[in-house]
This record gives structure tokens, sequence and C-alpha cells, in this order.
């Protein structure tokens, strides 16, 4: 007698992915000799990346601070693996890059960057990268070994239409979104009464940031992501390479009065790139039990304050539109307005 018992199961995690077993580089037809990226390659990687530039207009620079964990000259916990292609002369030509993230307990995060010279553009090798970099990809998630879903990434500035071409035709699919804000600073900037009472009646100051605190203000920013990114937090060293380039003169962060418990923190970088001299906000986050006291308002204010005291005629804030709509609207509030966007592109199991 048949049984009509129907059976299933879970696919594995390989199973999911569809590992590749071997991931050639790109062909030799396309032009260019195929090798692995190290330390001895930054500045041949920072001069390509200045060539890019002036066509790409990124949404932020890779600035070396950037560069030097992914080619192994600084501590991080992510795993990077970078592929470069040059041409007949030696000159590298095409980088692109695979990073596997640590600190997402929750999923397995990988991204995904490439950046071609624009003389090369348009022979098939952005297409070409896409392919080794998502089947690397793969391939050293599944060498984690646990069984979490699966996001690949690859973040590309709005106005790049044919590497948001590229990705598509590859299977990747428009995720979110990233917003860089910037807000002219004038001298009319100064310590709001209200923000100052309101701080007040919350028993919180405010404190120049200070290497020393890495680990605490660390704590509250990987708090804030879990809620807001499904646990992707922040290793401890690659927040202690992050927090060498923050200003303390801009940066501040808020304790408590009673016992000098962090509870937020806006945390600044300067830097003169495309855009001229402006000072960046790295790290804005509040306490989930803190929140709409005030806190952020007068982290915002004392900011800007001491940006128009050392003349920084701009400062700028990143946002990620899709998961926190309620930071753009308090952003926006303080007459920060949009200057270039990003999609996040992803392909998820």
């Amino acid at each position: 007698m048949e049984s009509n018992r129907v059976t299933a199961r879970a696919g594995s995690l390989d199973q999911r992915l569809r590992v590749p077993d071997v991931m050639n580089f790109p062909g030799a037809h396309l032009g260019l000799s195929w090798g692995m990226l190290g330390a001895e390659d930054v500045g041949d990687v920072t001069a390509l990346d200045e060539r890019c530039r002036p066509v790409d207009r990124p949404s932020t620079l890779r600035r070396l601070e950037v560069i030097a964990p992914i080619l192994g000259l600084a501590p991080t916990a992510h795993r990077y693996e970078v592929l470069g292609g040059r041409d007949s002369q030696g000159e590298l030509r095409a980088v692109g890059v695979v990073g596997l993230m640590a600190g997402a307990d929750s999923e397995h995060v990988c991204t995904i960057e490439a950046f071609v010279d624009p003389t090369w553009r348009g022979r098939g090798i952005g297409r070409a990268l896409i392919d080794w970099q998502d089947g690397r990809a793969r391939q050293l998630i599944s060498e984690d070994g646990r069984d979490l879903p699966v996001s690949i990434e690859s973040r590309v500035v709005s106005h790049l239409t044919e590497r948001r071409r590229l990705l598509a035709a590859a299977g990747f699919s428009p995720h979110r979104t990233i917003e860089y804000l910037v807000r002219t600073v004038d001298g009319s900037e100064g310590p709001s009464p209200i923000v100052a009472a309101k701080l007040e009646a919350a028993g919180v100051s405010l404190i120049p940031f200070d290497p020393s605190l890495n680990e605490e203000v660390r704590t509250v920013f990987n708090r804030s992501q879990s809620l807001s990114l499904g646990g992707r937090l922040m290793p401890a060293e690659d927040f202690a390479r992050r927090a060498d380039e923050i200003d303390p003169a801009l940066s501040y962060v808020a304790v408590t009065d009673s016992d000098r418990i962090v509870v937020g923190f806006l945390l600044a970088r300067v830097e003169n790139g495309d855009y001229g001299h402006e000072s960046w906000i790295e790290y804005l986050a509040i306490e989930r039990g803190w929140r709409n006291r005030g806190i952020a308002d007068a982290l915002m204010s004392e900011h800007l304050r001491r940006c128009n005291e050392q003349s920084i005629p701009q400062t700028g804030i990143s946002i990620d539109t899709n998961l926190n709509e309620t930071s753009k609207s308090w952003v926006t509030r303080w007459d920060f307005f949009p200057r270039s966007t990003d999609i996040v592109y992803a392909i998820e199991m």
C-alpha cells in the first residue's frame, strides 16, 4: 500500500547558496592579468580610485583609512579579499573587493565593491568582476558554516545607471537606500535655552569625546544597531580604528549626571575632499530608554556651535532611510538637505 505522507526538509546552507566548487579569475580576453592584491598594492589602488572619482562622483571618498584594513594595513575583524586586474604595462585598471562582515550574528552579510578605470569601461570587466565576487562571497559564507540567512550586498551611487544595470542583470535587487545629507553652518549657531533646559531636566550632561570611552560608546552603538540593522554589530578593533579619525573638538558624549553612564553620543570627523572643508557625522545614537528627551538635539546643537567656532562651513550625515525614517525626519528638521543617494543592491537567501 502506498503512503500519502508528504516528506520535506529544509535546504542546507550550501544548498541555498549553490556554492561554486572553483572560482576562476575573469578571462584573459578582457585584456587584463588578474591577481590578488595586498598591502604592497595600496599606492596603485589609491591611484586608480583617484582616476575614478571625477566620473563616479562617489557619495563618500575611499579614504586611506578605509582602504587600509581592506588591504591588510590596519586591524579589522572583517575578512576581505581583493582582486586586481593589470594591463600589459602593469598598470592597475580594475579592483574588486569581497568582504565578509564580522559581528553580524543573525545573518551572513557579504559586501562587494568594484571600480574600473574609466578608459577601460564598456568591455565586460564590470560584469566579470561581479560574477567572480558573487561566487567568492558564497564560498566565504560557506566556509563560515553557520546556517543563517544570507545577504550579499553592493552599494552604488544612484546616478551610476550602468553599474545598477549590471547588478540587476547578475540577480541583485534594490534593497534599501542610504541618503547623504548636508547642512550649511552659519554664524547664528549657538546654545539654545530650550535645549539646555531639556538636557537639565533629563539629568544629562555633554562631555567631549575621548578615546578612553571607546568601549562604552561602542556598546551603545551596537545596541542601537541591533534595533535598526538586524544585529550588525561593530567589532572592537574596527570601532577603535574608526574612532582614531574622530575629532574630539566636534564630538560629544551624553552621560547621566548621577552615575556618568553613557546614554548617547555624536562623533564627527573633518574631511577635506571633493566638497571642500567639511565635518562629517560618523556616529549618532541615543540609548533606547533615553530617547525623546532632547539629548539628540543637544548633541547636534553643540556640534554645530563647535563647527561654527572652527570655521567649518558645512557638516553632513548619512541616513539609512528604509530602516530609519524617524532619524531622517529629525535630521531634516535640523535643515539638512540631500546631497547624494546610494542604493544598496542585494541577493538575499
